[in-house]
């Protein structure tokens, strides 16, 4: 079982990832009205992600729990996976890529665990409202992304997916607000 360490360490850099990815898409954008800032409000959040956990690491650290066994697993294989992805979004993310790839790409990235990874550690390792903030601003950048999906996309395929997933997290969060 892989230690606190281990888990924060992996998360944060695949974080830093996402979020180089949108402030490239932001780059590449930058000259459409209102797409640079929808693409820096994504890499923000990305960052806000990588803060928190920042924060938690200096906590723990502090409180001698980083190298005590993960309340959160962690494979290998999901690691190789999630930065095979990124680094191949990377690659794609070049000047000239057609806005709907890159909303796609955006899509692919946050349907994976990441989020989920992010939200597990912090419910597991924060107080319960850091987690419930964590869900909000998901939702909320989710809403985001299925709103310029549906206003830059001709594939209602790509729309429903996202949808989906936003209806996903609120659900949780619902659920969360309740308790």
């Amino acid at each position: 079982m892989p230690t606190t360490r281990e888990v924060l360490d992996a998360t944060i850099a695949l974080e830093k990832q996402s979020m180089a990815l949108y402030a490239r898409f932001a780059k590449i954008f930058a000259g459409e009205a209102g797409l640079q800032d929808f693409w820096f409000a994504m890499a923000r959040d990305e960052a806000r992600h990588v803060g928190a956990l920042n924060l938690v690491t200096t906590v723990l650290d502090q409180e001698s729990m980083l190298d005590k066994p993960s309340p959160i697993s962690l494979e290998d294989a999901t690691i190789v996976r999630l930065r095979a992805l990124l680094e191949k979004s990377q690659r794609d993310a070049t000047p000239g890529i057609k806005l709907e790839r890159a909303l796609e790409i955006a899509l692919d990235v946050e349907e994976t665990e990441l989020e989920d990874l992010v939200s597990d550690l912090l419910k597991a390792l924060q107080p319960p409202d850091e987690y419930e903030r964590c869900l909000r601003l998901l939702v909320h950048d989710l809403g985001e992304l299925s709103y310029m999906i549906e206003r830059h996309s001709a594939d209602p395929a790509l729309l429903s997916r996202c949808d989906a997933l936003v209806n996903r997290h609120a659900e949780t969060l619902r659920h969360t607000a309740i308790r």
